[in-house]
């Protein structure tokens, strides 16, 4: 998936330093099995009319602990899965610093910090590679110093939980050219109408959904240390002006398992217009997340969000309920994702009203 992930990106940025498109590829051929998330890649941008530079953002997340494998009996198993964990994690993290070593020729500023004290490994880095000065910013975070600019890295591997366990943060931005003022439009209500089309043309209607949760009811969540947050939440996420409470409609597109090849299909098409969009002038910001497969880890396609006006447009792509699911949401406030987003017609302040064919059994009764 990264390597055709590091083509289309290349192909239509070409901005992404070559040294770290090969470190991502080998990253990817070298990943580990037990749960790490997959690289990401995230195109950030918008508010065109304020001079906004769009940026890429590669990010990687991994970690090793004698304490990936519980419950086991079997000692030779969990040692020999342990041992290919543990290797693959040492050749990602030199594949890492051989990087870091190849690109200080280039780096225009480098703040790198190493301890070994007690049994806990530390190390910190950060790279400053954009060479006009008057585009950097350099800023303290307890006792580490980082880079913002243009194209800039930071690298950070530590001790984790656990005896003998480390974890690594990698991140990599880089701005992209400023987009054309006189390009061509395409909105957002352009493209829910092209993905309308998209879905009409295979007879593929939509449902609506409508979840709610005031002041009041988003409150007593929070107090009760989020434990109906876990039944009822698939997720929470506020991109505007911080607020608990918010309201959501829904447009919910369904495909049944047996339908993957189209839905495939349809998931590529979108994927396409979605970067349309990034690639129009924006008056709002937008994440566009690279490669959302069907069943992925991410299903955030794409968020279009203004900080001073709490509205948020999103494309999700989901796998649930013996099928494929893609979900266009309008949210006013929180955007919050009730767990059983598949089956509801309403979820308003904790009460649920359920499409009439996607009853759980429990409520039939």
């Amino acid at each position: 998936m990264i390597l055709a992930l590091m083509g289309a990106v290349s192909k239509t940025q070409g901005q992404v330093n070559p040294k770290i498109s090969q470190l991502f590829e080998e990253l990817e051929a070298t990943k580990t099995t037990l749960f790490n998330r997959p690289p990401s890649i995230v195109k950030r941008g918008g508010r065109d009319s304020h001079d906004n530079r769009p940026q890429l953002d590669y990010s990687l997340h991994f970690y090793y602990s004698p304490g990936l494998i519980r419950g086991r009996k079997d000692s030779l198993f969990v040692d020999s899965v342990l041992r290919v964990e543990k290797a693959c994690f040492d050749k990602r993290v030199k594949a890492i610093r051989r990087t870091i070593s190849e690109l200080q020729k280039e780096a225009q500023d480098t703040c790198y910090y190493e301890s070994h004290i007690g049994g806990k490994d530390t190390i910190v880095c950060s790279m400053n590679l954009c060479r006009d000065s008057s585009r950097v910013q350099k800023y303290s975070e307890g006792k580490y110093t980082y880079f913002y600019s243009d194209e800039y890295l930071d690298f950070l591997l530590e001790s984790g939980r656990g005896k003998d366990a480390l974890e690594v943060r990698f991140h990599y931005t880089v701005s992209l050219p400023r987009i054309d003022s006189y390009s061509d439009t395409y909105t957002w209500g352009d493209l829910n109408d092209d993905i309308e089309s998209l879905f009409n043309e295979h007879g593929i209607t939509y449902r609506n959904s409508f979840w709610q949760h005031d002041d009041a009811y988003s409150d007593s969540i929070w107090n009760d240390n989020g434990a109906d947050y876990r039944k009822d939440w698939l997720n929470i996420v506020n991109y505007g002006e911080y607020a608990h409470s918010g309201m959501t409609e829904a447009k919910i597109y369904s495909l049944t398992e047996d339908q993957k090849p189209l839905a495939q299909q349809l998931l590529a098409a979108i994927d396409s217009l979605a970067l349309k969009f990034t690639n129009c002038p924006q008056d709002r910001y937008y994440e566009y997340h690279y490669g959302v497969t069907l069943g992925g880890v991410n299903s955030s396609m794409l968020s279009v969000y203004s900080h001073h006006i709490s509205e948020t447009n999103s494309i999700q792509v989901q796998a649930a309920n013996h099928g494929y699911h893609f979900l266009i949401l309008n949210t006013r406030g929180a955007e919050w994702i009730p767990t059983e987003w598949y089956r509801l017609k309403s979820f308003i302040n904790g009460k649920k009203v359920y499409f009439e064919d996607l009853m759980p059994k429990e409520s039939k009764n």
